[in-house]
């Protein structure tokens, strides 16, 4: 970090949160690949400790007071840098400037990490994204890939249509550089779909799950309502699927 960037002691809470336990980042990039989504990397003051799978409150001083949860799309990296992915919902306030207007330079917070029950488990993984569903999966990919442990892992990335597959570079990477990963697109809502699969994400799950699979689903509320009660009735053990914890979704000062 240059000399501007280093804090010049612990940062006081954003404009009347009450939270001393946040950590100041800069967002060094913003891409919007989707009109409603954005990737966001930050570079927080002081390296956070986080692991993949687990959610991390989110401030912007657009919005005194309000938090989000947003889950790390990245294994921890050597830079510390943070990749968050947010799509904008139509009620959303923070989520909404997140990816309209924040830019590169500014200040976000970042509080400390939470688990959400999607940590990495033993056995092959069959990996359930929807949307923005994807940042955490994404995450384990990436921490399988640090430690390859002959485990074989199959990720379906759903959306309604291609154009919702908003983070295709980096699957296709991971794709091209792990021979145990196969990554499925899969649209719900799409007549061009080959050479992807058709269909929602439940179903083409089901279509390439194994009995001894762990499975992880995370996506919209809809979503995990609908894996809770179809994925057992399909023949998936409820001790092998694994949804994220809900999380309040404001975090008061």
């Amino acid at each position: 970090m240059s000399a501007a960037d280093q804090p010049s002691g612990w940062p006081l809470p954003p404009d009347g949160t009450g939270r001393c336990d946040s950590v100041p980042a800069r967002v060094v990039d913003h891409d919007r690949p989707c009109t409603a989504t954005a990737i966001l990397t930050l570079r927080p003051w002081s390296r956070l400790a986080h692991r993949p799978g687990q959610a991390v409150p989110v401030h912007t001083a657009r919005h005194p007071g309000r938090w989000r949860w947003y889950s790390p799309a990245n294994a921890p990296r050597p830079d510390g840098t943070v990749e968050l992915h947010v799509r904008a919902v139509p009620t959303g306030t923070v989520s909404a400037s997140l990816v309209h207007q924040v830019r590169p330079g500014e200040l976000l917070h970042l509080g400390p990490p939470r688990d959400t029950g999607l940590h990495l488990r033993d056995g092959d993984l069959l990996l359930v994204a929807g949307g923005t569903g994807l940042a955490p999966l994404r995450a384990l990919v990436e921490q399988v890939a640090a430690a390859p442990d002959g485990r074989r892992v199959i990720l379906i990335a759903a959306t309604r249509t291609f154009t919702g597959l908003y983070d295709p570079i980096a699957l296709d990477k991971l794709q091209q550089a792990h021979d145990w990963l196969t990554i499925v697109p899969a649209f719900s809502d799409d007549p061009q779909a080959a050479p992807a699969e058709r269909g929602d994400a439940l179903t083409v799950a089901l279509r390439h799950h194994r009995p001894h699979d762990q499975v992880y689903v995370c996506g919209p509320p809809a979503m995990l309502d609908d894996a809770r009660r179809r994925l057992p009735l399909a023949g998936v053990p409820e001790d092998r699927l694994h949804l994220p914890a809900p999380m309040a979704p404001e975090i008061p000062g």
